[in-house]
């Protein structure tokens, strides 16, 4: 019960991520002959990566609460009674919830990685399935911290200011990075980029491990304000 009402409340995000994922997809698609190997291989860790945090922002679960996807309202949705009815704890609603918007999001930065590799000759050429494969995985580690930050935010922000939040904080993440202010090992802009498999040809287990503990951070974080708040 608990998944199929995640699920009927994030479909319409997922067709919105796919969405976006289509329009880079599509841009990608027409300058594919014109793009050489060295383009290709900082092109599509850059478009992925945008995808990826769309995808999180999008995708994220909100809490335990329930809201009309997209649209301002005040007070409790009409369904958020029923959802804190059910005999489940409240580390279960925001674990159901967080897993149904994190598959999702796999799924979405999934079928971007391989659909651009597929498109991409060039790519295809220099890049093999299993490389792509490591940069895909690499690309999920990464933005989890980012995905489970926005979990956090939607345990007492709305909808659209939580969106919002998370692609500032993604954005001074990449201003941070550029400045070298974070150290290279940890900084996960740079595991999803230059420093990605498909660039720096190893994989930054440093960024990814990083990644996974704020990751559990946030998530327990959320878990905390879940468990304490009243609705």
């Amino acid at each position: 019960m608990l998944w199929y009402k995640g699920w009927l409340e994030t479909r319409i995000r997922l067709a919105i991520a796919l969405g976006f994922m289509s329009f880079f997809l599509a841009f990608q698609y027409t300058h594919a002959a014109g793009i050489g190997k060295r383009s290709a291989s900082a092109l599509v860790p850059a478009i992925c990566s945008i995808i990826a945090i769309f995808a999180c922002a999008i995708l994220a679960g909100a809490g335990i609460a329930t809201q009309p996807t997209f649209r301002a309202t005040k007070g409790l949705h009409g369904s958020m009674l029923f959802t804190l009815s059910m005999p489940v704890s409240r580390l279960r609603l925001l674990a159901v919830r967080a897993s149904i918007g994190w598959m999702e999001s796999i799924a979405v930065m999934g079928l971007a990685c391989f659909a651009i590799w597929l498109m991409t000759p060039v790519l295809r050429a220099s890049v093999t399935a299993t490389e792509m494969l490591e940069y895909a995985a690499t690309l999920f580690a990464c933005s989890l911290a980012i995905y489970l930050f926005s979990v956090l935010l939607a345990t007492f922000l709305d909808e659209q200011w939580r969106i919002l939040a998370t692609l500032l904080a993604f954005f001074v993440l990449v201003l941070e990075s550029s400045s070298n202010h974070i150290p290279p090992s940890f900084d996960l802009v740079r595991a999803m980029r230059e420093g990605s498999p498909l660039i720096a040809h190893t994989i930054p287990w440093a960024a990814i491990s990083a990644s996974v503990g704020l990751g559990a951070i946030f998530f327990f974080a959320a878990l905390k304000i879940v468990q304490s708040r009243e609705y």
